[in-house]
């Protein structure tokens, strides 16, 4: 092929690129025939431009999905000060302004789980730090407050690398959850995975149905018995820990279980497997 083909194939990539915009990333550019560094070229420009399309398209889900989220409770707010307004000595102006903060805490809880998943996407400048998971998870299961008695066998030893605080946060999650489904006790174990290590939290609830083990994970899914049990949540909560988990290139999922919920995080493990101690029972 001349250098002047090969020119013009260029300037057919460049002028298909000119033409590509935020708003409409689904152009792709021609692909020459062949396998020389033009044609990898156009292959790989189109393949980053499918992966932005589909960013992009997140994200437009998810600002839509938040709108809407945001939007009942704000109206539902706008209606109760307006009718405390109108009506005055018809409305209970106590009970008007106890409801007005329920609703803005659910309106705080959303943003901080908002700016928190926004931060996750975010490169975190601090280095991960060395962390023994069974005395995190011990030391997580004991700082609850709760009348749900937690059976814990986590052996001490179980070292991965992480951040500490985001790790809690998962923890707290999985934990309080399986607290409000619980109907006697929570179960919380750390041993060996394939890979590294599990951290498996299961309740003894009504558990979740297999069709809904993947969806639970969605921001802002929230299944009719956890609105139920917990009608403040954000409905991030999930959301948020199985990104976490996956900042720690790990996984968190719902498992088989022959009675309530089983949540499991695996984490890789910096090196060796954990011992394995006696049972201990801890209530928080």
């Amino acid at each position: 092929m001349s250098a002047t083909d090969r020119l013009a194939q260029l300037e057919a990539i460049r002028t298909q690129i000119s033409q590509i915009t935020v708003s409409d990333l689904s152009l792709r550019v021609p692909v020459p025939p062949g396998d020389d560094e033009i044609t990898r070229l156009a292959t790989t420009t189109n393949q980053t431009l499918s992966q932005l399309d589909g960013a992009v398209e997140q994200l437009r889900q998810f600002a839509s999905t938040t709108s809407h989220e945001l939007r009942t409770p704000i109206a539902g707010l706008r209606t109760q000060l307006e009718e405390a307004l109108l009506y005055p000595d018809d409305v209970d102006a106590r009970q008007t302004l106890q409801t007005a903060l329920t609703t803005a805490d659910r309106l705080e809880a959303i943003v901080n789980d908002l700016l928190l998943l926004a931060r996750l996407r975010a490169a975190d400048p601090r280095p991960p730090e060395k962390i023994d998971l069974g005395e995190l998870v011990t030391a997580e299961v004991s700082a609850q407050s709760t009348s749900v008695p937690m059976n814990v066998h986590a052996p001490a030893g179980v070292e991965i690398r992480g951040f500490r605080m985001q790790l809690i946060r998962v923890l707290g999650n999985l934990l309080a959850n399986a607290q409000r489904h619980a109907e006697s006790s929570v179960e919380v174990t750390v041993e060996p995975a394939d890979d590294g290590v599990a951290v498996a939290v299961t309740d003894d609830g009504p558990g979740i149905p297999p069709a809904h083990r993947e969806r639970v994970f969605e921001r802002f899914v929230r299944l009719d018995d956890g609105r139920r049990r917990d009608p403040g949540g954000s409905g991030l909560g999930l959301a948020i820990s199985r990104d976490i988990a996956h900042a720690h290139h790990g996984t968190l999922t719902v498992e088989d279980s022959p009675r309530g919920a089983r949540f499991v995080l695996e984490l890789p493990l910096i090196s060796g497997h954990p011992t394995t101690p006696a049972k201990r029972t801890a209530r928080a």
